[in-house]
């Protein structure tokens, strides 16, 4: 036996949300309003509140309510004063992968901006962590209008949201930290030998590869080669050495060196000297 899915669960499904979505085109320009609203009952304060006239006159109050999104500018009027809570202000007209949702929210307390909460389908499973953006009240409306920052492809499947719990929060906090440490560790490698462009990654490669003393290391990376003779570099080198359990750093031998010296530009050997003929 076939029925159709609304009737059987009141959830819009891709027939329903077809009816309600502007273009491609039109979803570029800013925020618009998806109505969601796909019962014929006598309602109607949605087109009495638009000032744009973006939500078409009805035929009675039983009509459905129908959006011109070229009028529409998601000021979100008509979110605040739905008392069916049935429609919802999407923006995915801003560059990269992320939009925002504006939907209405009667419960108490309402979140803070800055929070994270956990975004909800309209099954009301949980999607993932989002933050909130925004909290705000639409003058003449009752319902406050909270805004959730979303990835692009989410925005038209979350419709709600709810609180963190206490662990929920102790192990996104976990996991952020880990991000953090993460990010960090992906850096670039900072630069050990500043004349011969050695950095830290590879001197504790050499080391982790059987390199024991300055001298090896200095060998087969040219670390302490450059102009400076190591004055930068060596004592680094060391402390490496003695993370990695060789040795004490007063202990070590500090390789060979020249004494520093300085370059020599070409008009200074232009120049030449007094006894130059």
């Amino acid at each position: 036996m076939s029925y159709d899915k609304f009737e059987q669960t009141g959830l819009a499904g891709p027939h329903e949300m077809s009816t309600c979505l502007p273009s491609e085109e039109q979803r570029k320009k800013g925020p618009y309003a998806v109505i969601e609203c796909f019962e014929e009952i006598p309602c109607n304060p949605c087109v009495m509140s638009c000032t744009f006239d973006a939500i078409l006159p009805f035929e009675d109050v039983n009509s459905l309510p129908l959006v011109d999104f070229d009028k529409c500018t998601g000021c979100a009027v008509c979110a605040g004063i739905c008392p069916g809570l049935a429609i919802f202000i999407v923006d995915e007209s801003k560059p990269g992968d992320f939009g925002t949702l504006r939907l209405p929210y009667e419960y108490w307390p309402l979140p803070e901006k800055g929070q994270t909460v956990m975004a909800l389908s309209r099954e009301g499973g949980d999607v993932e962590p989002v933050e909130v953006v925004a909290i705000s009240n639409v003058k003449g409306a009752r319902t406050p209008l909270v805004t959730l920052r979303l990835p692009k492809d989410k925005l038209q499947d979350i419709r709600g949201f709810r609180f963190l719990s206490e662990e929920e929060q102790a192990a996104l906090k976990d996991d952020t930290e880990a991000e953090k440490t993460a990010d960090i560790e992906s850096l670039e490698s900072p630069i050990v030998c500043r004349c011969e462009g050695v950095t830290l990654a590879e001197i504790r490669d050499l080391i982790a590869a059987g390199c024991h003393t300055v001298e090896e290391i200095k060998h087969l990376s040219r670390a302490g080669m450059g102009p400076c003779q190591g004055r930068t570099c060596r004592q680094i080198i060391m402390g490496e050495l003695m993370r990695a359990g060789i040795g004490k750093t007063e202990d070590m031998p500090p390789g060979s060196f020249r004494p520093p010296g300085g370059t020599v530009t070409l008009g200074q050997l232009a120049e030449g000297g007094d006894s130059d003929a």
